[in-house]
């Protein structure tokens, strides 16, 4: 919010931040990535309660660990793919083309780290699911 106080600020000065549209947009991506893992945290997310919630009391650990182990693996799978093509990024020099050419490997770097603190925030909870204090 700062930033586009600033930049609307700067825009009626007549000396506006050049790529302002570029850095705001690739900025969006920490405050969305950062934010899955809090929400898992708080268990704030979209679920399944249409089926979950139906289940017997009995059968809904055991489901639990099921799902929190897929959601393990997959954001591993993620988290590895989306760290390699940040190497990339930085390797590379990839821009985006606008106004002026901005590196995006700073933004990209938003994905490994949310998905493996998520990553991180699912394993702490699939074993308070086995130990039964979930």
């Amino acid at each position: 919010m700062v930033y586009t106080v600033v930049a609307v600020v700067t825009r009626f000065t007549g000396n506006p931040i050049k790529g302002f549209t570029e850095y705001v947009t690739l900025t969006f991506v920490f405050v969305v990535m950062l934010a899955i893992s809090f929400a898992q945290r708080r268990w704030r997310h979209l679920s399944m309660g249409i089926v979950f919630d139906r289940l017997a009391p009995r059968h809904r650990r055991p489901v639990l660990c099921v799902l929190l182990s897929l959601g393990i693996f997959i954001c591993f799978l993620l988290t590895w793919s989306s760290l390699d093509v940040t190497i990339w990024a930085y390797g590379t020099g990839d821009t985006l083309l606008g106004a002026i050419p901005v590196t995006t490997w700073w933004s990209r770097m938003a994905m490994p780290i949310g998905l493996g603190i998520a990553t991180v925030r699912l394993t702490v909870q699939l074993v308070q699911a086995a130990r039964g204090e979930i």
